[in-house]
């Protein structure tokens, strides 16, 4: 990456006051698509600034959050960038309680967490629901917060707030509802070398009945990912060079290949993570190492080379971004094991590759999505089968072992968020047969593979991004 990597990133990351997430522990209530997913985008997006930090929305501060403990403008600046209804919040925590139908006891992402309400108009924080998880705990990211894990209902903070109770949820009133985000656009690399895409209407419970050739050729390997609205990148691995197109899904509208300035050859796998409404691109070079480039879509250009990093053997990456100032990259290395590191974006630097717990060996291909602060990584054994594993960051740990799932002859693998309780997983399985299924995070459940309407056979490659 070079000197033009964006202010916004190092500016977050200078500033004196923190945005923290937290964990609650509570006692019922799974996550429902709502306006949430929305809601969380925003709030992850400004997750590590201080209380002047350039947001994301272009301006400083959260209304008058220089000024004052703000935890309260936050939350109410997320909601209104949402769209969400605002109306008779303040700047008092307090104030959360008696907007809209009230507090409730059971979590949804999107939601307001209030701690220590008097019951009548003070509250000591209020903080912004990421995600409920599997371990039954809830995630969390506030103004004026240090981080924190909530056992049995109290913050145990470092940073400002020490220990508090939390009381209740509080659901926004209006805002961008998620339904019109949980649909897909499903991608692959045909037996030709070209690329053919499909899109799954989740609202209407159906994919299109076939799949449209979009061009291409020679390509092997291919990744996506949506920087939020009506926008798709599109980066592609072709003659072991990389190029990349962008795709507007309300218009149908591609905007054709164009090569990724730095000169990468002998490629093996690619992967994509957005950085606003920038983009890291992490590449296996053809010696087995990992490189990476700076999409600077804010001032429109790329790094003019490929800068590298680390690891040997690799053979198949993932990424997703963690929060605004890490991108955590998983790749198959030798013998077929699972590693993991984080890429800092203030320092432009990566750490050094753990092996993945579980002990996973000739694993085929990797994807990975987030949930909140965690990450949950898929990949298809030496056996062809699903494998899942639960990486908690909010508790500093990956599980033991690595869950058994379903399936059977998968080669690759993609994951896309559904609702804020689904991730949807898509596979490459024999023939070059593309199937998908649905991974329930509430009953940490996988159902059953269903083929692909178009009959796609001889798929080289898969990606899936979220769509309008």
């Amino acid at each position: 990456m070079s000197a033009s990597k964006p202010s916004r990133l190092l500016k977050a990351a200078l500033a004196a006051a923190v945005l923290g997430s937290t964990v609650l522990t509570v006692t019922a209530g799974s996550a429902s698509a709502s306006v949430g997913t929305s809601i969380v985008s925003i709030a992850s997006a400004n997750l590590g600034n201080g209380a002047t930090s350039l947001n994301s929305a272009g301006g400083y501060g959260y209304y008058n959050s220089a000024n004052e403990n703000w935890c309260a403008d936050f939350a109410k600046w997320v909601w209104a960038q949402d769209g969400v209804n605002v109306t008779g919040l303040t700047a008092a925590a307090g104030s959360f309680p008696n907007y809209g139908s009230g507090m409730h006891q059971s979590p949804k992402v999107g939601d307001a967490a209030v701690f220590e309400f008097n019951g009548v108009d003070w509250a000591s924080h209020v903080s912004i629901v990421t995600s409920v998880n599997p371990d039954g705990t809830v995630s969390t990211i506030g103004g004026n917060q240090g981080a924190g894990v909530v056992s049995a209902g109290v913050i145990s903070s470092s940073g400002y707030y020490g220990s508090k109770h939390v009381s209740g949820y509080v659901s926004p009133v209006g805002g961008r509802d998620f339904t019109a985000q949980v649909n897909v656009q499903l991608d692959i690399v045909g037996a030709d070398g070209a690329q053919y895409s499909q899109f799954g209407n989740y609202g209407a419970g159906a994919f299109n009945p076939g799949w449209t050739n979009v061009g291409g050729a020679s390509i092997t390997k291919i990744t996506s990912v949506n920087v939020g609205g009506d926008l798709v990148h599109f980066y592609a691995v072709a003659g072991g060079r990389v190029f990349g197109q962008d795709h507007i899904p309300s218009q149908n509208r591609w905007t054709g290949w164009a090569e990724i300035p730095g000169g990468a050859s002998s490629v093996k796998d690619i992967a994509a993570s957005a950085n606003g409404n920038n983009v890291i691109l992490s590449i296996i070079g053809g010696d087995g190492v990992l490189y990476t480039q700076y999409g600077n879509y804010d001032q429109g250009h790329f790094d003019q080379s490929w800068t590298t990093r680390n690891g040997a053997n690799l053979t198949s990456i993932t990424s997703v971004t963690g929060n605004s100032n890490t991108i955590r990259i998983y790749a198959v290395g030798y013998g077929g094991r699972v590693y993991g590191e984080d890429f800092t974006l203030s320092s432009n630097s990566v750490g050094g590759w753990g092996e993945v717990p579980g002990g996973a060996l000739g694993v085929k291909d990797i994807a990975a999505s987030m949930t909140g602060n965690n990450v949950i990584i898929s990949i298809a054994g030496a056996d062809g089968v699903l494998y899942t594993q639960y990486a908690n960051y909010d508790q500093g740990h990956f599980d033991a072992n690595w869950t058994t799932r379903n399936g059977a002859n998968l080669t690759n693998l993609t994951t896309v968020n559904g609702d804020s309780n689904t991730i949807h997983i898509y596979a490459i399985g024999a023939g070059g047969h593309v199937y998908g299924e649905d991974f329930t995070l509430s009953s940490n459940s996988v159902g059953g593979w269903g083929e692909i309407p178009g009959g796609a056979v001889g798929a080289k490659d898969i990606t899936a991004s979220n769509s309008n």
